[in-house]
């Protein structure tokens, strides 16, 4: 891959989750990215608000911004499935997905019934076609829904898809099998990095566990995954086995890696360092 030769990549909104969606939309364009995912449901009470009312100057503002910028909107996140999830809870989410041009819905399972969890997603799904969208699951480590096989079943049983996420493909102990056995199912990799075990990031993660989120399977997650290259995640092999079709988004808050950069500083150096991986992979 010459430097004329970029690979179209996406980045996820926690890469840079302390910017305010308008600042984060134009600081990924500058950083060379082409495509964006947006957090139109928070995860966290940190987390920036998105402009949900399609009719708000807010919205418009977004919409002009995207367009301006040429960047494409890859998925819509973070939908939690838990257990007094309703259709009305989805159905905004969707729309703002569909009005943006998304791909993709990010799903995540805060359900401890497995089978009520897959009559949510079977309801979901279809209402998620309606609006030329594709749920994917994303099974999270620290979530009741943490279980790639379980993911993969759903999926079958129900028409979504699944989400490759490196991290997570760590912590939950996933088979590469696992993956070659049902590739077709995976249209999303969000790229980061890992050590095998979390005890390697020492007292690092244990500050950031009990300054912030408590759990630090919580706190590696949103601010300490690693550079691609940097860890243990089988990335190489599971490219490989996904190919060509599966789209990349790199997903790494890393607070140390940041340091004392601004954010656009910070998606650019994210953007480099992911097309030097890639390249050199070829």
């Amino acid at each position: 891959m010459t430097p004329t030769q970029q690979l179209h990549l996406g980045v996820a909104p926690l890469s840079a989750l302390d910017l305010p969606v308008l600042d984060y939309v134009r600081a990924a364009a500058n950083a060379g990215f082409a495509a964006v995912g947006l957090r139109v449901e928070p995860v966290s009470a940190g987390d920036p608000t998105f402009p949900r009312d399609l009719t708000s100057p807010q919205f418009r503002e977004l919409e002009a911004a995207l367009t301006d910028a040429n960047l494409e909107v890859l998925d819509v996140e973070v939908f939690s499935v838990d257990p007094g999830t309703t259709r009305s809870d989805w159905l905004q989410v969707m729309e703002v997905g569909a009005r943006l041009g998304a791909s993709y819905l990010n799903i995540v399972g805060g359900h401890d019934s497995a089978a009520e969890f897959e009559d949510i997603v079977g309801q979901l799904s279809g209402d998620a076609r309606d609006h030329d969208l594709l749920p994917v699951l994303e099974p999270v480590a620290y979530r009741p829904f943490n279980d790639f096989s379980l993911a993969v079943q759903i999926a079958r049983n129900v028409g979504c898809a699944v989400e490759m996420d490196v991290l997570h493909f760590l912590r939950t102990g996933t088979s590469l099998d696992l993956v070659r056995e049902h590739r077709d199912l995976f249209p999303v990799f969000q790229l980061c990095d890992a050590p095998a075990s979390m005890e390697t990031h020492g007292a690092l993660l244990q500050d950031l566990a009990a300054t912030g989120e408590g759990d630090p399977a919580v706190a590696e997650s949103r601010s300490l995954r690693l550079l691609p290259g940097d860890g243990d995640g089988p990335i190489r092999e599971l490219l490989s086995i996904l190919g060509d079709r599966t789209r990349i988004s790199v997903e790494i808050p890393n607070v140390k890696a940041r340091g004392d950069l601004s954010a656009e500083e910070y998606l650019a150096l994210l953007h480099n360092r992911a097309q030097h991986y890639l390249a050199d992979g070829e």
